[in-house]
């Protein structure tokens, strides 16, 4: 577990008199996790990942995210362990499924979630005129350790149970070589390095971070990630002791992502990673008129990129030999999310012997 999540239990309640529906689901704010050690009586910390999304509605996207969290639970649908759940990865695999259920309730369609099992069984099953379909939602994701990286990082600056205010600073970037090298770059290498060092890092930097607060210190230092060119910049500034309702604290992340790649040639990968999913064939866990697995890729870093025609056309050449019969499927959508309007298929491959090709595009944009 990393750091606990700190928030204000009036004002996550504040929050959950808004949505009712998600409220009857979870426990008191004032009884949710324990006491902080630095705001007595005032905050409280939590593992409990939805904490993410309602103890921070002051983000503008947090705030709509809470909001699509209530339109699926009071249309009846729930979503496993979400609300419960003290994992990270999981909570970013079921939120997926809420916002593509939610797209589905938005474009008007009728839609419940699979109670699941130890059967083999989609995540939803969506009324699309008169006919059932069963919906499979997939979120891969790309550069895990480097995404992990990031939110450990966060967490202890943003939440560490310290009586201190602050400005922060993190910067994890490749040493610069000179001679340059030359050498092609793996665009999975920093997810490589971050995996083999990121937890003995954390825990130097944790000790220092925690030690420089506690003696109201600022602080800047540089580490090495050892056997390989990455290092990781931290900076506090502006560090004085935190009112007593709460600290006020702000800062920014620099990191590593994707570096000399294709993003053509990295959803070839997606693409494989996809089929091994339909392989499953979870869509046939329940009677259903029509089957479609969704790829939800706002988790792969490439899903921008892909957007654009040039990366586009390329990206279209890995579904040239995707069949969704070979998998019992009548759709394959690759989608992303695009704001205000919701989801949108920006490449798929369908066959129109029970679905038409209309109807495709109504279902996933």
């Amino acid at each position: 577990m990393g750091t606990p999540i700190l928030f204000s239990p009036e004002n996550v309640r504040n929050v959950l008199v808004k949505l009712p529906s998600v409220a009857a689901l979870l426990p008191d704010p004032a009884l949710e996790g324990e006491p902080s050690d630095a705001f007595p009586g005032v905050l409280r910390k939590t593992q409990r990942e939805v904490y993410r999304w309602i103890a921070n509605t002051h983000y503008q996207h947090l705030a709509d995210a809470v909001l699509h969290l209530e339109r699926v639970h009071a249309a009846g649908c729930t979503f496993g362990s979400l609300l419960s759940t003290r994992d990270r990865e999981q909570f970013v695999s079921l939120t997926a499924e809420v916002l593509v259920a939610d797209d589905f309730l938005r474009r008007g369609y009728d839609v419940q979630t699979v109670q699941r099992s130890d059967q083999v069984s989609p995540d939803l099953l969506v009324v699309v005129d008169g006919m059932d379909v069963a919906v499979e939602v997939y979120s891969p994701r790309e550069l895990l350790a480097v995404n992990a990286w990031v939110k450990e990082v966060s967490d202890l600056l943003n939440y560490t149970d310290v009586k201190a205010s602050y400005a922060s600073s993190v910067q994890t970037k490749l040493e610069q070589q000179i001679p340059p090298d030359r050498t092609p770059f793996d665009p999975w290498a920093h997810a490589k390095m971050l995996d083999e060092t990121g937890g003995a890092v954390l825990a130097h930097i944790t000790r220092d971070v925690e030690d420089a607060l506690a003696g109201l210190r600022s602080f800047a230092e540089t580490y090495r990630h050892d056997g390989t060119p990455l290092l990781t910049t931290v900076e506090l500034d502006d560090v004085e002791e935190a009112p007593d309702a709460g600290p006020l604290r702000q800062g920014t992340i620099g990191y590593p992502g994707f570096s000399g790649y294709s993003p053509a040639g990295v959803f070839r990968r997606t693409v494989e990673r996809s089929q091994r999913k339909a392989r499953r064939r979870q869509t046939e866990g329940v009677p259903a008129s029509a089957r479609i697995l969704v790829v939800y890729l706002m988790g792969t870093q490439i899903a921008e990129d892909l957007t654009h025609p040039a990366h586009l056309s390329q990206a279209e050449q890995a579904l040239d030999d995707i069949d969704p019969r070979d998998y019992d499927l009548d759709a394959i959508a690759f989608v992303v999310r695009a704001l205000p309007e919701g989801l949108a298929a920006i490449l798929a491959v369908a066959d129109d012997t029970t679905l038409t090709t209309d109807q495709v595009k109504a279902i996933v944009g």
